[in-house]
């Protein structure tokens, strides 16, 4: 089982803000890091984290190739909040009738895909 996946950013608090925003995401824990940097895991407990992680000197880098899932109760919803702030994605992939999802880069470069099944 996946304990959490790890993001850097370099700048903790709009990325908070941000998943907070567009994903309704539970801070789970946060503490500090002993170089000044810090450490968010957002999401419910028994549930895979999502790990932020700041250090003043790192630099933010997405991985290719790797790709971060939500899955969402209204991609429709959440499609138009992206679109709000001019954040650009793709268009709607519907593989069958009970899945659709897009994907967009989130402030830290890295792949996410909003999914929705029914």
């Amino acid at each position: 089982m996946i304990a959490h996946v790890t993001v850097t950013t370099e700048n903790m608090q709009e990325t908070i803000d941000f998943y907070q925003w567009l994903l309704d995401l539970p801070i789970a824990s946060r503490f500090p890091l002993g170089d000044g940097g810090e450490i968010v895991f957002f999401g419910q407990p028994e549930e895979t984290k999502f790990e932020v992680v700041y250090h003043p000197d790192a630099k933010a880098k997405a991985a290719d190739g790797v790709t971060i899932g939500f899955a969402v109760a209204s991609l429709k919803d959440k499609i138009e909040m992206l679109d709000s702030k001019g954040i650009p994605h793709s268009p709607v992939i519907a593989p069958n009738p009970h899945a659709a999802f897009c994907f967009f880069t989130d402030l830290n470069g890295v792949a996410i895909q909003l999914f929705e099944g029914h």
